[in-house]
């Protein structure tokens, strides 16, 4: 069932999503950073700065693709940068290389799974599905 959205012509390009219904990281009810990164691995890197980091990974189990970004808002005045990491299942390289080509906000918009670190935080929140339909 494909439950991403398509970007329009004239800008990034089609972005095509689908439940990944067979992943472990999909039929996990509570998920953990340490399970997320154990089990994908890298793909390639589209983008690697300090502060902004996009690359394409693999599920080592089932094979499915995740564009992930990692951002991190600089905190000039007390060092307490925000952080935030996301993973968007993709079905096919192109998309996840459209993903690359847009702005922090604009990949929000995408069913993903979200681990983040915000300003002021004790403790980070998720990892967990955001915009995910029950199935």
């Amino acid at each position: 069932r494909t439950f991403g959205r398509k970007i329009g012509e004239g800008m990034a390009g089609d972005i095509r999503t689908t439940e990944p219904t067979e992943c472990i990281l999909w039929r996990t009810e509570v998920l953990t950073i340490e399970q997320i990164r154990g089990i994908l691995s890298l793909v390639t890197t589209y983008e690697d700065d300090s502060h902004l980091i996009r690359n394409l990974l693999r599920c080592k189990e089932c094979g499915h693709l995740y564009f992930h970004e990692f951002y991190e808002e600089i905190d000039w005045q007390e060092g307490k940068d925000a952080q935030y990491f996301t993973w968007i299942p993709v079905d096919d390289q192109e998309s996840a290389e459209n993903l690359s080509k847009l702005s922090v906000m604009e990949v929000l918009v995408h069913p993903s799974i979200m681990y983040d670190y915000p300003k002021g935080a004790d403790i980070p929140r998720g990892p967990a599905w955001h915009g995910r339909k029950n199935s």
